[in-house]
């Protein structure tokens, strides 16, 4: 068995976290520099827009900087370039951080929506996290879309890393037979 390749199935989990990572860095430029796709309608998303110019370039940075790091680990255990510490280190990191703003957003989002807790996870009413007291169902859906695409990212970064594995050892007991 030659594993010096990594398995197809770890590479494609790696290379979807990096295309997640790269539209995610995309969406951040896009509302850097004024769009507002994806962030409802609200009075929050106009300052968001307005007064996050850094901020979202920051964001955008970070989501190329995790791109790589996904594409890392689609090379497979010791074939990356960063030293092995460092790449799990952040890849768990952000696994851990993207499952938990998106778990927890989609947690928040149900118990608001079935009304077991009107002000949900955060105590904050709808008015103090959109901004307004009734907010459209535009925004309502976009930020629900924003908490699963978290969710998403946090899935992939997962299964990258679940195919990340040490270059298995050969044994003597593997060794080719002599010819001769």
């Amino acid at each position: 068995m030659d594993t010096s390749t990594p398995p197809r199935e770890p590479a494609a989990a790696a290379a979807a976290a990096a295309l997640w990572a790269v539209v995610f860095a995309a969406f951040h430029v896009y509302w850097a520099l004024g769009g507002g796709f994806g962030l409802g309608d609200g009075s929050v998303s106009e300052q968001g827009v307005s007064g996050g110019f850094l901020v979202y370039l920051v964001v955008a940075v970070m989501c190329l900087v995790g791109a790589g790091v996904a594409r890392e680990l689609g090379r497979g255990a010791g074939r990356s370039l960063l030293p092995r510490w460092m790449l799990l280190t952040a890849a768990w990191t952000a696994a851990a951080l993207l499952l938990a703003r998106g778990g927890i957003g989609v947690i928040d989002d149900l118990l608001r929506t079935t009304g077991v807790l009107t002000h949900g996870l955060s105590g904050l009413s709808l008015e103090q996290v959109y901004g307004d007291p009734d907010p459209s169902a535009y925004t309502m859906w976009s930020m629900r879309a924003v908490d699963l695409y978290f969710l998403l990212g946090g899935a992939l970064f997962t299964a990258a890393l679940h195919g990340f594995h040490r270059p298995r050892r050969r044994s003597s007991t593997d060794a080719e037979p002599k010819v001769g």
